[in-house]
């Protein structure tokens, strides 16, 4: 099985060699049980990659003609191409000058039939000798596309998967590509490569032909505005601040914000707490400010009242791992401190509260860092869900393992689940649809570890949904949509 589907891969993701006519192969001739063959015998070291540009034949179109060439090709192998099917061109008509005054009938350009398929546009690397860690990542979101098609394989509706490798195409060749490409300017829906110069590329020469964009990779790229046919599949800064905070106001209502703020940190995330301290304020809440430096102390927490009860949600003003590490550990010991405070006081008396409210940085963490987040009971927003754990993903995780032989390249967020989670939303709307893929019916569809939910914005379309995670003690992740 895990030979067949690395060769599908490659099968699938064909190198555009320009359009080619079934004309005369360059190839010598021999007779097999009285019918001519053009044939090619098969070199020490040759790849059926390598092969296709020699002789100017797609490997799909290879392997049709010789199924043996599915297992791989060995020296001394003999490819047979009937001649029949690969005449000679015939030469065109002279031309002859028309005089008449009749109107040239007008040739219409046969009309494009839109199929129910998802084209995925990658850097794969085919061709490479050594795949870059981009290569892989891009290779495991299409086996998770593969997975994920076989698994709505049973269901009633037909669809279609198009793979095509990107790597090294600029965006010209990129446009030819998708120009000259018949099961590209039909498809349904293209997933396009993150590079944004590439993206527009796609984009650009695809929507021309009638095709949706599916924009998985690129985060910050704002083409959805002015592109109707472009959806941004990651919420934007400003709509993820602002759903964010909209959790802090139902999670956390009564509590007062405190920024943790390190003199000599990076404060990489002031644009989020600068946001929080504005929406508060409107609401007549003033953030507490409490700066540090290099590390936090138990004595920067004292000038925090508790006597009243006081619910305090502690944000800092960093995401990176090493700035967690310099306040975590004596939040965890102030938690610890106001628990064990409510323990002994009078329990019809409010008790003092802390939480730790953090941002997507935080889904990396392993190890201390995580069982830290647990011990906090931390809540943090995110626009993907990483629950390494849960029945969900390990259910994917060992149907990859099983089909490739290989476990999923680790990266925040899991390539091979956002294939997955990406094939599972168009194929179910296209299905939904009748074979149409409309972005705004159904609006919903929660994966493993993506979810999307469009709206119009600009001109195109924005997924408007954010993760918010919470890291429970004991080892669990409870997570909703904002």
């Amino acid at each position: 099985m895990k030979h067949r589907l690395l060769l599908y891969i490659l099968l699938a993701v064909t190198v555009m060699f320009g359009a080619m006519a079934a004309s005369a192969l360059d190839l010598p001739t021999k007779r097999v049980k009285g019918v001519e063959y053009y044939y090619y015998k098969v070199k020490k070291g040759e790849s059926l990659y390598g092969i296709s540009k020699n002789i100017g034949l797609p490997v799909d179109e290879i392997v049709s003609r010789n199924p043996g060439a599915a297992d791989g090709v060995r020296k001394g192998d003999l490819l047979l191409f009937p001649k029949a099917d690969y005449a000679e061109a015939p030469l065109p008509a002279p031309e002859v000058e028309d005089n008449s005054l009749t109107e040239p009938a007008e040739v219409e350009a046969p009309e494009l039939v839109r199929r129910p398929s998802l084209a995925v546009m990658l850097p794969f690397g085919l061709n490479k000798s050594e795949r870059s860690k981009q290569n892989n990542l891009a290779i495991d979101f299409y086996k998770g596309v593969l997975i994920a098609a076989d698994s709505l394989a049973d269901r009633p509706g037909r669809f279609e998967i198009v793979a095509r490798d990107t790597e090294g195409l600029s965006p010209e060749a990129l446009r030819n590509l998708i120009n000259t490409d018949s099961a590209l300017m039909c498809a349904s829906v293209i997933v396009a490569p993150d590079d944004e110069a590439s993206l527009h590329a796609v984009a650009e020469a695809a929507t021309a032909h009638g095709a949706f964009v599916l924009n998985t990779l690129n985060i910050r790229d704002s083409l959805y505005q002015s592109n109707p046919l472009v959806l941004q599949a990651n919420v934007p800064q400003a709509a993820m601040f602002r759903l964010a905070v909209d959790a802090v106001e139902t999670s956390f209502a009564g509590f007062t914000p405190v920024i943790l703020r390190n003199n000599d940190g990076r404060n990489d995330k002031e644009a989020f707490t600068e946001y929080l301290t504005g929406r508060m304020r409107q609401r007549g809440v003033e953030p507490i400010v409490i700066t540090y430096s290099s590390n936090l102390l138990m004595a920067n927490l004292e000038e925090l009242p508790t006597d009243a009860g006081q619910r305090y949600l502690f944000v800092p003003s960093s995401g990176s791992l090493a700035e967690f590490n310099r306040f975590a550990y004596v939040l965890k010991s102030y938690r610890d401190l106001l628990n064990a405070r409510a323990a002994e006081a009078d329990p019809e008396l409010p008790a003092a509260r802390a939480e730790v409210f953090g941002y997507p940085d935080w889904t990396a963490f392993r190890g201390d860092a995580l069982d830290l987040l647990h011990r906090l009971d931390a809540t943090v927003y995110s626009r993907f869900l990483d629950d390494f754990d849960g029945f969900s993903t390990r259910t994917i995780a060992s149907d990859f393992k099983r089909w490739y032989g290989t476990t999923m390249t680790e990266s925040i967020p899991t390539y091979g689940l956002l294939g997955y989670d990406t094939a599972c939303f168009v194929i179910k709307n296209l299905r939904a649809n009748s074979g149409s893929f409309d972005p705004l019916s159904p609006r919903s569809y929660e994966g493993i570890q993506s979810a999307f939910d469009f709206d119009r914005s600009g001109e195109g379309y924005v997924n408007n949904t954010l993760y918010i995670i919470n890291y429970q003690p004991g080892g669990h992740i409870a997570s909703r949509l904002q």
